[in-house]
């Protein structure tokens, strides 16, 4: 009974110790870090309702999902990986397929709801070029998703280009909305555009990451599937590598432009104490990066944090 207990204590050890809770644990971060940032938007526009809040939260997380995940599908994934770990991708889009499906529908009951209340009373221009993207986004994304050919013909499709476009205007008209109704101008908007699509290709990777690439992997960990898994990991690595500073440096000149530069709004306001508490997610966020490889816990497939090392063994 002893050695029962001891081996299950041990088995729960093993899980709770995971290393590959970092990438779920940026995940939470991140999706932390993008409630807060949603909130104090809201706040400073006088439009805060947590209703309305959590609503534009999920538009914002949906359309990274959307995002993210069709760049993956589309961009980290190449004609090599096709060739080589057809079935692997075919399962990958399979996964993600159904994981787009519920991000569409968020999408398009937030977007609506969006556009009547918290964007209503933008410019009429934008929120027509709103409808026009979510619109392109949520059709093209659906012939994409419901698209059962075989996975050399769903590479790099039209209506997989046409989502994904869609999904980078929507993004960018959300964030002109958002400065629209804040009254700003061309440089905070540019700014916001860009601090929102580095947040939607970071949750959206990570979102493939954990829940598609990495349980696809483990049921067929061949040298073929770890290398399309390793080098389409290591893309989605250097997106982020240019999303973390480019958040850091829109985040804070979005912070500098409405709230200034005097330390005591930062620390004697809830605006400012937002704008630390973003700062503080983006430090964990980028502390967990850099350990993630040191610690082998891109991932649970061996040889995935490191080619290098699955060469060497396949040399042995």
């Amino acid at each position: 009974m002893a050695d029962v207990t001891h081996e299950q204590a041990g088995t729960v050890a093993d899980e709770l110790f995971d290393k590959y809770l970092l990438p779920k644990a940026a995940l939470t971060v991140i999706l932390a870090a993008s409630l807060v940032g949603t909130a104090l938007t809201l706040d400073l526009a006088g439009q805060w309702s947590p209703l309305v809040a959590l609503a534009k939260w999920g538009y914002f997380v949906a359309l990274g999902v959307l995002l993210g995940g069709l760049l993956w599908k589309h961009g980290f994934v190449r004609p090599g990986d096709v060739d080589a770990a057809a079935d692997y991708c075919a399962e990958m889009y399979r996964r993600f397929d159904r994981i787009a499906v519920g991000a569409l529908a968020v999408v398009a009951v937030a977007g609506v709801a969006l556009l009547t209340v918290a964007y209503a009373d933008a410019p009429l221009a934008l929120r027509g070029g709103l409808a026009g993207a979510l619109a392109l986004t949520l059709g093209a994304g659906a012939v994409d998703t419901y698209d059962d050919a075989p996975v050399p013909e769903r590479f790099r499709t039209t209506a997989g280009v046409l989502a994904l476009a869609g999904a980078v205007l929507a993004v960018a008209l959300s964030a002109a909305a958002d400065v629209a109704l804040a009254g700003g101008g061309a440089v905070p908007t540019a700014s916001r555009a860009v601090h929102l699509l580095a947040f939607a290709a970071w949750v959206g990777g990570a979102v493939w990451n954990i829940f598609v690439a990495v349980p696809t992997g483990q049921l067929r960990p061949t040298p073929p599937v770890v290398r399309a898994a390793g080098e389409q990991l290591e893309r989605f690595r250097w997106t982020v590598r240019f999303v973390i500073p480019t958040l850091v440096a829109t985040g804070v000149f979005q912070s500098v432009d409405v709230l200034g530069t005097s330390p005591g709004t930062y620390v004697g306001t809830t605006a400012g104490l937002a704008v630390l508490a973003k700062l503080g997610f983006v430090a964990v966020l980028f502390a967990i990066f850099l350990a993630c490889p040191m610690w082998r816990a891109c991932s649970p497939i061996d040889g995935v944090c490191d080619l290098a090392e699955m060469d060497g063994e396949v040399g042995d």
